[in-house]
């Protein structure tokens, strides 16, 4: 494994009361390998990834667990200062992100080219010419055509599909063993978002790296990504293969995301609802989480007690749903077939 995540809480201390945005997660990255986060938006996901890189800003913080990148010698980045010179040594040079929205991530008053090479005279410790050629030449890498015109171009004069090629030249200028996608196609037509996922696989193969990708949309899932985690209310409910997720989801706010994605050629049939809405992050229920929205709850069973713990109910597939936990017998939380369903239609947003 390149990187694991055991018993990740981060919270936010508000002058309304502390918020659990994420509520004791384990998560596994292996080496060159691809892992999806998954849910709804405000579920923990990217503040899951900020922590990762000790970037959770006040009032927010890691409580409790451990961030551990494997090498040569395992280094726990939640041991190590946020702002001290270790920590940014991993920042960009071992763990890199591309972030939600590249036109607030990248500075407006600085030229392209000149923030991406601001990060390899950072962490390689060259000159300024030799920074800015690489930069140039990652850029191009990247896809970005007549690389060192637009190099010396501002963020707000390139379009949204360039934009977000920079930020992938910034974030693995330096080769980092990591890249953390958060949301990496947002707001980008059909066509750039299968550009920039062919480009993110040729990248990741060429330079051997992991990713882990954190996407609402369970298209861009089934292309990417070799495991899932299913994040809801801050933990994770249900982690798996791809393949085991999408043929056989083991609790039902899987199966009823997996019903939400629209069947291709289904012009007019209306989508599939979860009902209800994500409670508010910090919520406290008893029992699952899930259940006020679950169509599968049983009283007495699903709402009262603890939250369920994430167990193996099959091999190499874990649910946090006590009704998996205890059937027999084939899957009740199915969802409809999958046949017919593109992966293309992961641009459409999921209907809660």
């Amino acid at each position: 494994m390149l990187l694991t995540i055991t018993d990740l809480h981060t919270r936010f201390f508000l002058d309304e009361g502390i918020v659990d945005a994420v509520d004791g997660i384990d998560l596994a990255l292996p080496r060159g390998g691809t892992v999806a986060l998954v849910g709804e938006s405000g579920c923990g996901k990217s503040v899951a990834a900020l922590s990762v890189l000790r970037l959770v800003a006040p009032p927010g913080r890691i409580t409790a667990g451990r961030v551990t990148l494997h090498g040569e010698r395992d280094l726990e980045l939640t041991a190590l200062p946020e702002d001290g010179e270790a920590m940014r040594r991993v920042r960009g040079a071992e763990i890199a992100m591309i972030f939600q929205e590249p036109m607030t991530a990248l500075s407006p008053v600085h030229r392209v080219g000149a923030q991406i090479a601001e990060a390899v005279a950072l962490h390689q410790r060259v000159g300024g010419r030799e920074a800015m050629t690489r930069a140039v030449a990652m850029m191009a890498r990247a896809g970005i055509p007549d690389a060192a015109r637009r190099a010396r171009q501002y963020p707000h004069e390139l379009s949204g599909g360039l934009r977000q090629r920079a930020m992938i030249a910034m974030a693995l200028v330096c080769r980092p063993k990591l890249l953390i996608a958060d949301e990496p196609t947002t707001a980008l037509d059909v066509t750039v978002q299968a550009q920039i996922l062919a480009l993110l696989r040729e990248l990741q193969a060429e330079l051997g790296m992991s990713l882990l990708l954190i996407t609402h949309d369970l298209g861009v899932v089934a292309e990417m990504a070799q495991t899932v985690a299913v994040m809801y209310l801050g933990r994770i409910v249900e982690h798996a293969s791809v393949t085991d997720l999408f043929d056989d989801p083991r609790h039902p706010y899987t199966a009823a995301l997996l019903r939400s994605i629209p069947a291709r050629g289904a012009r007019k049939t209306p989508l599939a609802v979860i009902p209800g809405n994500v409670p508010p992050a910090g919520t406290r229920l008893s029992g699952c989480p899930f259940h006020p929205r679950c169509a599968e709850a049983v009283l007495g069973t699903c709402d009262v007690g603890e939250r369920p713990a994430l167990l193996e109910v099959a091999p190499g597939h874990a649910s946090a749903c006590l009704l998996r936990q205890r059937a027999i017998g084939p899957n009740p939380l199915d969802p409809p077939s999958l046949e017919g369903r593109g992966k293309d239609s992961g641009d459409t947003e999921m209907v809660m």
